[in-house]
């Protein structure tokens, strides 16, 4: 499976542009490069209990009718290199997972035997939405004026029209699907802590000393003796020796969680304000 991370990781920290550009010109310098690029964003995500975003994800909402209402059903698109994309259909009463969570719900067959047809105003997508990247109705890409997100989440129709509330998850092509960056879009800050850390894991694929931090374990075997040395972030941060990535790590996940937190309350639905958190400008 290929690994996805944003383009545009910046490497001033090492390179000059003109620098940057020769380096990729040698295939296998290039290849290493591309390596700890995706090492640098996956470790980000994971470090941050996935705050940040590193690819942008393809959902096909669908109003899920034998669910509470105002819930929505939300399959994930998936891409085989024989079949190209192909939806993920979920049963009537199946398990799904949303968000981390586990649900037991109905949600999308054919047209003619699953979602409630309608429409609504607001969609609530697995958050927090980092950026919009494209969302299709019945393949037209939708104009972005036309939406925002509040609150994290909620996908709002700005434009006097409504969301459509069912399509045929065994379809092929999808009638309602939104790509977007489920975390922190890259921005100034994520995309220099990549750079940064991808430098490190460079340089250790160079055998060059390195400020990744690792614990040093000996052994002894036959009477000669070995150092093994394993990354270890024991405290969530590199420990103050990458001081980029710590930051980072404190602007996005202060607590040092592992996972984001996941929390629902019967009485607190639909209750509360509501701030415009992401919207094209």
């Amino acid at each position: 499976m290929d690994i996805c991370y944003p383009p545009g990781t910046d490497w001033s920290c090492r390179f000059t542009d003109e620098e940057f550009e020769k380096a990729l010109e040698d295939d296998a310098l290039a290849r290493s490069i591309a390596i700890s690029e995706a090492y640098a964003w996956s470790l980000l995500a994971s470090l941050t209990a996935y705050q940040i975003g590193t690819c942008p994800v393809t959902i096909r909402p669908c109003a899920a009718r034998c669910a509470p209402p105002g819930t929505w059903l939300v399959a994930p698109v998936s891409r085989s290199s024989l079949s190209g994309w192909s939806p993920v259909r979920i049963g009537m009463f199946n398990p799904y997972i949303s968000g981390g969570v586990w649900y037991n719900a109905c949600g999308c067959g054919t047209a003619a035997d699953s979602c409630d047809c309608g429409s609504a105003p607001t969609v609530v997508l697995p958050g927090p939405v980092g950026r919009i990247e494209s969302i299709k109705i019945d393949g037209v890409e939708l104009d972005p004026l036309a939406y925002r997100v509040d609150n994290g989440n909620l996908l709002i129709r700005q434009d006097g029209e409504a969301w459509p509330m069912c399509q045929d998850m065994a379809s092929a092509i999808p009638g309602f699907e939104v790509t977007y960056y489920r975390g922190a879009a890259p921005n100034v800050m994520t995309r220099r802590a990549a750079g940064v850390l991808a430098n490190e894991f460079l340089l250790n694929c160079e055998g060059q000393d390195c400020r990744l931090p690792s614990n040093v374990t000996r052994a002894t075997r036959g009477g000669e003796s070995y150092e093994f040395s394993t990354m270890d972030f024991p405290d969530g941060d590199t420990g103050g020796t990458i001081p980029e990535v710590d930051a980072l790590i404190r602007i996005y996940n202060p607590n040092r969680l592992k996972m984001p937190v996941m929390m629902a309350s019967p009485e607190t639905v639909g209750v509360g304000g509501r701030q415009t958190t992401w919207r094209r400008r």
